[in-house]
């Protein structure tokens, strides 16, 4: 393996892969991110005033997901601007792209279009419904796909409107399919048995992937989830139960029964009433009783306490942590793992972001800052010998 231009080679699992990313939302920020931190050379491609990352209201956005990579402005609605991103790309492994679909035309970038010219090129387009289907050309906010998706029927209290989780959770979890799905392209054409593939990512669908046991019993027992508020979204009397966060002296936990051993939950509480049979069977439809034969225990004890005896029990029961308390990390958990890491501010100070999304063995995490704008212009012309993924281990 040769090393990064500009001494960035990192040894990482990805070391020697340079990898285009045309983003306007996190979706293929994040996978970008994930691609450099796992040792990948990213180039950030801008328009002429930066991304939209660096422009919105949230700025640590942009010092988080963009972290490591490079950056280069390019006006993509002129020829030039296309003319010198084609360049780019003939010296790159893959491109990732999450741009609105109607501007892939309009700018020559359509997959088999790039194929025409770069066989070998690995393309990744995420948008709303996917490159084909009957709503391939709709468009999409966060808030719609996660409604596209299905999610946004199970969140919140049933007699009420639904809520959607916090932050850009669709296009996250978009970004999470793309790293998938590049990665095992790239794997194929180094297996020999591919060459250039388009790897198509739809947010709806990525989002629909996280309900899968709610479509089996959609299909398989004709009964779709709901809402359900803060229990788990159960699929009849007999599902399993708690699942569910509940007050405590001083906060919250979140309660759960062992699967094997569902009676476990009578000696934590100290309820026989917990071990009948006739409760063991019907448990989710007795769910109001169960929270009330906890609630005694929940209501004098802190939360901690009420963790420290329900584990020695085999009960997966934890605290519900407020972010600023996750960022204290008061016992220590994240800082032996190396978790939280400074990140430079534009102002000159630093603040903490999530570190590592996944160790190796054999390789490290690749940490670095978010680039300035337009950082790295040279970057268009110089010459790159192209570079085969294959580490140990890799066949």
């Amino acid at each position: 393996m040769k090393s990064l231009q500009g001494g960035r080679g990192s040894d990482g699992a990805l070391d020697g892969l340079r990898i285009v990313e045309l983003s306007e939302t996190p979706a293929a920020a994040y996978a970008g991110r994930l691609l450099g931190g796992m040792g990948a050379e990213v180039v950030l491609v801008e328009p002429p005033g930066g991304s939209s990352l660096r422009r919105s209201p949230h700025a640590a956005a942009h010092l988080h997901l963009n972290r490591r990579k490079r950056s280069l402005r390019l006006e993509l609605g002129t020829a030039a601007g296309r003319r010198l991103f084609r360049a780019l790309l003939a010296e790159a492994d893959a491109l990732i792209s999450d741009i609105d679909r109607a501007d892939y035309a309009k700018r020559g970038l359509e997959p088999d279009a790039l194929h025409g010219t770069h066989p070998d090129l690995q393309i990744c387009t995420i948008t709303p419904y996917g490159w084909r289907g009957p709503k391939a050309d709709w468009r999409a906010t966060e808030l719609t796909a996660y409604a596209a998706g299905g999610y946004l029927r199970i969140t919140g209290d049933p007699e009420r409107e639904p809520v959607k989780a916090w932050g850009e959770q669709a296009h996250l979890q978009a970004g999470l399919h793309a790293v998938l799905g590049l990665l095992t392209a790239l794997h194929a054409r180094d297996a020999e048995r591919a060459r250039g593939q388009h790897v198509d990512v739809a947010i709806c669908e990525a989002v629909a992937f996280l309900l899968g046991g709610g479509y089996q019993n959609a299909w398989f027992h004709d009964h779709e989830p709901k809402r359900n508020g803060p229990r788990l979204v159960g699929f009849g009397p007999g599902q399993l139960y708690p699942s569910t966060i509940r007050p405590c002296a001083d906060g919250w936990v979140h309660a759960h029964c062992n699967n094997r051993y569902p009676e476990q939950m009578a000696v934590l509480f100290d309820e026989p009433r917990l071990a009948e049979p006739e409760m063991l069977a019907s448990l989710m439809g007795r769910a109001d009783e169960v929270d009330a034969l906890m609630a005694p225990l929940l209501e004098r004890l802190p939360r901690r306490e009420v963790v420290r005896r329900a584990q020695e029990l085999r009960l997966p029961f934890t605290e519900v942590l407020r972010p600023s308390e996750v960022l204290a990390d008061a016992d220590g958990h994240h800082a032996a793992r190396d978790f939280f890491r400074a990140v430079a501010l534009p102002d000159g100070g630093t603040a903490l972001a999530p570190g590592p999304a996944v160790r190796f063995g054999a390789t490290p995490w690749v940490d670095g800052e978010a680039p300035r704008l337009d950082a790295d212009a040279a970057l268009l012309g110089a010459p790159r010998e192209r570079v085969r993924w294959r580490r140990a281990g890799v066949t």
